[in-house]
């Protein structure tokens, strides 16, 4: 799937797909392999659940990758780099029955000042996340990262970040970067 059709507005990714009320975009963070959670703060919705960083598309963000990049900055402080590939698409009716939302989660590099072999130095809005982890595969196995359980927000997204392993793994990052990935905005 082209990554062309999520640079555009959240107008105009409405428009053509009329049956949605939103759209929230997630991404996978993957680095030495291993992927990048973050833990709901105590007092939001999903309390406690562990979940990738990612938010509602704003009518405001120039574009799906905009929003990407925005929402990786306001939770974790990270910058985004290129998105790699959609990973997943999730259909879900609102909470209060009023519509239609699609998550799309993406594969993304991040920008590091680390050397390669240290993870990228995340900084967590509290209002919103109050933990993170790096978890390897073996982590997601077995469902506990230490003394941690990892219970996710989302139904699914255990098998998608599987799916995300199954990227290759041949730079630093665990990221095969290509000429079709987008830069980020």
């Amino acid at each position: 799937m082209a990554l062309r059709q999520f640079g555009v507005s959240l107008e105009t990714y409405l428009m053509t797909n009329p049956i949605l009320k939103g759209v929230i975009v997630s991404a996978v963070v993957l680095h030495q392999h291993r992927i990048l959670l973050i833990q709901r703060a105590p007092t939001d919705g999903f309390p406690n659940m562990w979940e990738t960083p990612g938010g509602g598309v704003d009518l405001g963000d120039e574009t799906l990758s905009h929003a990407l990049a925005r929402e990786r900055l306001e939770e974790t402080g990270l910058v985004l780099k290129h998105v790699v590939a959609l990973l997943h698409q999730l259909e879900f009716e609102g909470a209060s029955g009023e519509g239609r939302y699609r998550k799309l989660t993406f594969l993304v590099s991040v920008e590091s000042t680390h050397s390669p072999q240290e993870h990228p130095q995340v900084r967590l809005n509290p209002a919103e996340h109050q933990d993170f982890m790096w978890v390897s595969k073996d982590h997601l196995r077995t469902g506990f990262c230490g003394e941690r359980e990892i219970k996710f927000a989302y139904p699914g997204q255990r098998e998608t970040l599987f799916a995300a392993f199954g990227a290759d793994t041949k730079t630093p990052t665990g990221i095969q970067e290509d000429n079709d990935a987008h830069k980020a905005p």
